[in-house]
């Protein structure tokens, strides 16, 4: 039988690479290399030679990077910079591709090959070394007016509590506090309003053996699960007044007692919680204990803003999107975007962008029917979150809507509202303050 030739091939080409998932300069990648702590690298330089030799050794400077291998054969592959159609190397089209210089493959994700376009996520497999090029997390910045979320924060025991409505990032957030704190254990995430009072208790505390009806093993608990880690307690404006209280007394001394166990646990663990609802309002009406809401907020607390707050937040994500997703949204578009109340913050705004590209079937987007239910709900969600609206901006909101569902026709949408079309056109001003210059007839 013949020997078996390994094609020469490229699993990603340079274009699928762009838009932030090709690894570029000054990112960095995770070394593990044979019976070597695992050491992180920023990449700074056009090309990278990796060897594999006995010994390891990596030399910055130079960019020789030595991997140890069992074999006695000796393998060469490179860490090249590509630039395509730019003149620097910070260009976004800008492209880290892995090459064997030999007739030696290498195995990207576990598949073998000779050469690669490097994408953030990827492993790289030479031998028993291993290198990772993990997905870059933003740096967390300004979260509040107010506040700054800095490294000393991040990285202390301090316990944090964040409030702010469904879909504005608490859970994002809570997670990048911990990849960033670099503590050793597990980020648990407990959504507290998914269980029924009976069973948050067992889930977060665990319980023994025959310690009720049904608990036919034993069960560890969310706290130990999380231990030297973090646990991040969801909806916590959803515990009873009975659970606070043993949350207490975890929260004060770092022990709890499973249920039906007999003796203390002890839990290294930091606690990160999100409320919905702030947490002022809950002592208000008598569903949280004082001591409990001060205990919540002695540590970090963090509040994080709605889109209806900050238009140019929906902006900004707007054409983050385009970046990634390579599309364009209209002029028109972007201005109804950034007009529409959004009750479901980030989460809803991509959702909505996400399937509004993909019933598009092109890459630019415009305005049309799919988008103007986003703004008949504005009445509805002003009252959920107690912001109330004067009758005048209803009568505006309610002519704009009108005037888009009427093809922007300003005669139709006139006779269908039985007023003149200058009263529209004045509406239409006050809405989104510019003035329609085109009269239809």
């Amino acid at each position: 039988m013949g020997e078996r030739k390994l094609e020469r091939t490229i699993p990603y080409n340079l274009e699928s690479s762009i838009g932030g998932r090709g690894v570029r300069e000054d990112d960095e990648f995770i070394l593990e290399a044979l019976q070597e702590k695992k050491k992180m690298y920023r990449l700074k330089r056009f090309r990278y030679l990796i060897k594999t030799s006995k010994e390891f050794s990596f030399d910055s400077t130079s960019g020789e990077l030595n991997l140890p291998v069992f074999d006695k054969e000796f393998h060469a592959f490179e860490l090249v910079l590509i630039k395509h159609f730019c003149s620097t190397a910070y260009d976004e089209r800008s492209r880290y591709l892995f090459r064997s210089l030999g007739q030696t493959p290498f195995r990207i994700n576990g598949i073998l090959s000779f050469e690669a376009f490097v994408e953030r996520g990827d492993t790289i497999d030479i031998g028993y070394n291993r290198l990772h090029f993990p997905k870059p997390q933003p740096k967390i910045k300004l979260v509040t007016e107010e506040n700054v979320l800095t490294d000393e924060m991040i990285r202390s025991s301090l316990n944090v509590m964040i409030e702010g409505e469904t879909g504005t990032g608490k859970t994002t957030l809570a997670r990048k506090v911990h990849e960033e704190s670099r503590r050793q254990g597990n980020f648990v995430h407990l959504n507290l309003s998914s269980f029924s009072p009976g069973l948050i208790e067992s889930e977060l505390f665990g319980h023994v053996k025959g310690a009720f009806t049904g608990a036919v093993t034993e069960k560890k608990g969310a706290i130990l699960e999380a231990h030297k880690g973090t646990l991040f307690l969801d909806e916590i404006d959803s515990l009873t007044m009975e659970l606070q209280t043993k949350l207490l007394l975890f929260l004060d001394n770092q022990e709890f007692r499973a249920v039906g166990g007999n003796s203390p646990v002890q839990s290294n663990v930091r606690l990160i919680f999100a409320s919905g609802t702030p947490l002022k309002t809950l002592v208000i009406e008598g569903k949280m204990r004082r001591d409990f809401y001060y205990r919540l907020t002695s540590g970090i607390v963090m509040g994080l803003d709605n889109l209806r707050s900050h238009p140019e937040k929906i902006q900004e994500f707007c054409l983050e999107f385009e970046r990634k997703q390579f599309c364009v949204l209209s002029e028109e578009l972007l201005k109804f975007y950034v007009q529409c109340p959004w009750p479901g913050n980030y989460r809803q705004l991509s959702s909505h962008l996400h399937k509004k590209k993909i019933l598009s079937g092109g890459k630019k987007l415009v305005l049309d029917h799919s988008d103007y239910s986003l703004k008949e709900d504005t009445n509805v969600i002003g009252q959920a979150y107690n912001e109330w609206k004067t009758l005048e901006e209803i009568k505006v909101d309610y002519c704009a809507t009108v005037f888009d569902k009427s093809e922007k026709n300003i005669s139709r949408a006139s006779r269908i509202l039985d007023i003149s079309p200058n009263t529209l056109k004045a509406m239409l001003v006050k809405s989104r303050g510019e003035e329609i210059v085109e009269i239809d007839v």
